[in-house]
């Protein structure tokens, strides 16, 4: 369901879940609904106590964290016991710092710049994309060699035009060398990602993505695991699809991959992206469109909060 802004998108969802239980014979306890924010969890939980009562209550509403964080609880002989507590800003700044304190004076990321620190932001963000994403390094390293080595053909790095004494298809060599610095950076970076996991566990810390994480690898090493949650779920519900990154897609799908035809109901508005900074991308809204081929879309276009003036003049924008 493609939906703007106070269109009833969420109410239509709580309705759905009501439907669900009315028309078919299925349990609440099969039922899964995934958001973005406690509030949308709370939101939802009194749409659904106001349709179907205290039924509302045994009807699986979490955020994707929660999610991750409730199923670890409650199978923790395959996690171990992770009595460990969440990262804050300071410790992440103090970790980092002092994996750039333990390199080379050669190495590409102290290269060019006084400050020791000047790559502590571009490391903080990279760890959080390697997670939200769910990239496996070994895939990365092969990506940065296959780029590297195709940049004399890259569009980009090749006279389009002659220019001096370059003709049209020559590369421009300064900009291909300051790219395979670039990359020679990349690489130094990830290869900090193993013992940045390593200073979090020394510590006892964990990050958000680390749950996600967590729990993929869990469903890939204990198949039973994952079948377990595949039979629980017969329906499975997203709100805010729009936000979702590479790692919360993957839980999705490992979910309903179970089933030839899924019952899998998203929600979202493709200019309502407000969370890329946590990786968030609209290709998990293209590729759903892709992977199911009798997919129903159904569009919301009736403003229910704001006047018609104000609709007009935001159209115009």
């Amino acid at each position: 369901m493609l939906a703007g802004p106070s269109t009833g998108k969420s109410n239509r969802l709580a309705a759905r879940i009501g439907n669900i239980l009315r028309e078919t014979d299925t349990g609440a306890k099969n039922i899964l609904c995934l958001t973005f924010t406690e509030a949308g969890v709370k939101a939802m939980r009194e749409r659904l106590l106001k349709f179907i009562g205290p039924e509302a209550h045994r009807i699986g509403i979490y955020t994707f964290h929660g999610f991750c964080s409730n199923l670890i609880q409650q199978n923790l002989q395959y996690f171990g016991k992770p009595d460990l507590e969440p990262l804050g800003e300071l410790e992440q700044i103090r970790i980092i710092r002092s994996l750039l304190d333990g390199l080379e004076q050669d190495t590409p990321l102290r290269q060019g710049y006084h400050d020791p620190y000047f790559y502590e932001p571009h490391l903080k963000h990279l760890f959080s994309a390697i997670k939200s994403e769910n990239w496996e390094l070994d895939d990365m390293d092969q990506k940065i060699d296959k780029y590297v080595t195709e940049l004399p053909a890259h569009p980009d790095f090749v006279y389009q035009k002659k220019y001096k004494d370059k003709v049209k298809g020559d590369p421009k060599q300064g900009q291909i060398d300051e790219e395979i610095l670039r990359m020679k950076r990349l690489r130094a970076a990830t290869d900090l990602f193993p013992a940045y996991q390593e200073g979090l566990r020394k510590e006892r810390r964990y990050d958000y993505g680390d749950m996600i994480g967590w729990v993929l690898r869990a469903f890939n090493d204990f198949p039973s695991l994952l079948r377990a949650y595949q039979e629980r779920y017969q329906y499975v519900l997203v709100d805010e699809f729009q936000d979702t990154n590479g790692a919360q897609d993957a839980i999705v799908r490992s979910l309903v991959d179970y089933w030839e035809k899924p019952n899998i109901f998203i929600v979202g508005d493709d200019d309502q992206a407000i969370y890329e900074f946590q990786g968030a991308r609209l290709r998990s809204m293209t590729d759903f469109f892709k992977r199911y081929d009798d997919v129903k879309l159904v569009t919301l276009t009736e403003n229910y909060r704001s006047r018609q003036e104000i609709l007009d003049v935001a159209s115009t924008l």
